[in-house]
Parts: C-alpha cells; structure tokens; sequence
C-alpha cells in the first residue's frame, strides 16, 4: 500500500527503505509519504475463516473483489506492483480506499518468489484469487517480453508458492476475453476452445 503524494495530515514517514510489518520494498521515491491506518495483521482478520490474498487490487476488478471480500468479513490481503500501463495514480487511490476500508495492499511483484511465500505462510492464506496481470493486446506488439514474465512466470511462481503451503490455499484465477481469439461463435462459452488467440496478450 503505498501513497501518492497529497497535501494531508501525515501520522508517520518511512526514509529506511522497507515497510517494517511486512518486509516490503519502499518504492524508489525513497521519502514518499505516507498515512497508516491498516497493518497487515489487522487486514487478515477474519469472522469467516477465510483469508483471501487478492492480487491485482490496484486494477478495478480485484479493486471491487477486495472490498466486497472485506464487508463480507474475509481477512483479505491485497498485492499489486503498481504498474505503470494504467495511470498509477488511480491505482493509488485505490489502494489508499482500500485501505481506509480495512484491506492492506502489498506492493509486491508476482515474481518475488520469497514475498509470495512469506504472504501464505505468515497470514495464513486460505484462499487466492488471482487477477494481477500484464494487460493491453497492443502494447504486447511493443514490449512482448513483460506479458511473459508477468502472465506466464509469474502466474507459475504464484501456482508453487500455493503448491509447496499446506494446507495449499483455494485458488481462483480470470482471464480476458481475449482467449477466444479467432473464435467465431456468438455469444462466447467457457465451453468453447480457445486455442486460436490472436494476440500474445490472449496467449499469455
């Protein structure tokens, strides 16, 4: 969960580089300001024995996801790397909303192997709902390489990290519409093939 610069009322500043309840790197704006509220521990209290770690709450799908698991009584954790595709401000204000609801949001990289391990085991995660990817079907054109490592490697590191807990937490994971690719059949069906994609981004 990490702030973008506003003319508030601040309770703490971070300058040491790492969020001290969770291990996570500062981002590289080093004295970037802050406001706590909600700690991790806090965020994964749960009335329903579910955990949930949401990944991707920086976008508006996992953003919803994550609030509702929340009203609902979930302990819900988020994760997202801020990527820059979209507006990273939005994403921001996202995570400073989701906060203010109770919802902690890690600033972690899928392909952090050891934070992903460190998330399940310490908050004891029960469930996985996995939307963070790296979207757009024509910016896959100009940089082919970051769809790969985020879609692809990181989506695994993300399946082992599950794989190697035990109990091995639930996972839910969506994809785009862009799977069906050249599929010519209308309305889609999650019962249709979709192994014509017409772009990387749908491959990935």
């Amino acid at each position: 969960r990490w702030l973008k610069p506003k003319p508030l009322k601040l309770v703490s500043e971070k300058t040491d580089g790492a969020d001290r309840r969770t291990g996570c790197k500062m981002p590289s704006e080093g004295a970037q300001k802050q406001r706590f509220k909600t700690t991790a521990v806090e965020s994964a209290k749960s009335s329903t024995g579910r955990v949930i770690l949401v990944t991707g709450t920086g976008g508006f799908v996992g953003y919803h996801c994550a609030k509702f698991f929340k009203k609902r009584g979930d302990g819900v954790l988020g994760l997202d790397n801020f990527n820059p595709y979209y507006p990273v401000g939005i994403k921001y204000d996202r995570a400073q909303d989701l906060e203010d609801s109770g919802v902690y949001t890690i600033k972690a990289d899928l392909n952090d192997r050891s934070m992903l391990d460190h998330i399940l085991q310490e908050y004891k995660i029960t469930h996985v709902l996995a939307l963070a990817a790296q979207a757009g079907v024509r910016y896959a054109t100009k940089d082919p390489a970051s769809y790969v490592a985020s879609n692809v490697a990181g989506f695994v590191q993300l399946l082992e990290a599950c794989r190697f807990c035990d109990p091995q937490p639930r996972i839910v994971y969506s994809s785009s519409s862009s799977v069906y690719g050249l599929n010519t059949v209308s309305p889609f069906s999650e019962a249709h093939q979709v192994d014509k994609p017409a772009s990387l981004y749908a491959a990935t």
